[in-house]
C-alpha cells in the first residue's frame, strides 16, 4: 500500500515524541522539540490517511509493519 511508510513512521514518531515530552516535563526542561516531533508524526499520519482515501483504520498498522519488514528482505 502506498501509505505504509507514513503510517508506521508517524506512529513511531508520535510514540517517541510522547516519551520525550514526558521526560522533558519531569526534568523541567522545555518540551519544544518533543512537541515539534509530535506534530510531525501527526502530520505523517494525516498524510497517510489522505493517501488511503479516508479509509485507514487502526487495524491497518500491524499489516503495514509486516509489509515493510517483508520489503526489506
Amino acid at each position: 500500500m502506498p501509505y505504509d511508510y507514513q503510517l508506521v513512521g508517524g506512529t513511531v514518531l508520535v510514540l517517541l515524541s510522547l516519551v520525550g515530552i514526558t521526560n522533558a516535563m519531569v526534568e523541567r526542561r522545555s518540551p519544544l522539540f518533543g512537541i515539534i516531533a509530535f506534530l510531525m508524526g501527526v502530520g505523517l499520519l494525516v498524510w497517510g490517511w489522505l493517501l488511503s482515501g479516508w479509509q485507514m483504520n487502526p487495524s491497518d498498522l500491524p499489516a503495514a509493519v509486516y509489509r515493510l519488514i517483508a520489503e526489506w528482505k
